[in-house]
């Protein structure tokens, strides 16, 4: 299969290998979705407004595969033909209420831009139909407008968020949870 430029193929990644195997986040984001809650009348909603910081910040964070979270979880790597890992994907189910949830999903930098990410995502999606999955779902955050981008992109819509997912001040310290999905 191809990934834009460059030619890639799916890799399942064993679990005892990769337990904790260490993801490295980094990118640059110039905007971000200002949060508002509205609470009008006994009502409430919550308003998403792009706007931009003003200057470029560098964003980083390390997370990991097959964490304990998620105890059913599947991660594949992309890799090219000498067989280096251009990205990964890991998702887990959700079998209550039919969900496949992406749970990590990373491009390394210098395979960014090739249709490594769309490869992974359409992996994703076809595990998803084979297994008639009703929906993909995915968490990033308010600030990470390139990923988000992206997953538009690819048919990702807004379907929440949490304004108190990891702290009490998420809207204040600009890190808030927000949801996406794609429907089968």
């Amino acid at each position: 299969m191809s990934g834009g430029d460059l030619r890639v193929k799916i890799k399942y990644l064993d679990k005892e290998k990769y337990d904790y195997f260490p993801l490295n986040y980094s990118y640059f984001t110039s905007e971000h979705y200002e949060v508002k809650v509205l609470n009008e009348k006994g009502e409430m909603s919550y308003v998403l407004t792009r706007k931009p910081y003003g200057k470029t910040l560098k964003k980083e964070n390390v997370d990991t595969l097959y964490q304990d979270t998620f105890p059913n979880a599947e991660a594949y790597a992309a890799t090219d033909d000498d067989g280096n890992e251009c990205g990964y994907v890991e998702f887990d189910t959700e079998e209550w209420n039919n969900r496949l949830r992406m749970t990590q999903l990373l491009v390394k930098p210098e395979y960014r831009g090739c249709g490594v990410g769309k490869f992974l995502v359409d992996y994703v999606k076809n595990v998803a139909k084979e297994r008639d999955y009703r929906i993909i779902v995915l968490e990033t955050q308010n600030y990470n407008v390139p990923a988000i981008d992206f997953y538009r992109s690819q048919g990702f819509v807004f379907c929440g968020g949490n304004v108190y997912f990891y702290s009490n001040d998420d809207i204040d310290d600009d890190e808030v949870m927000l949801e996406m999905a794609f429907l089968m």
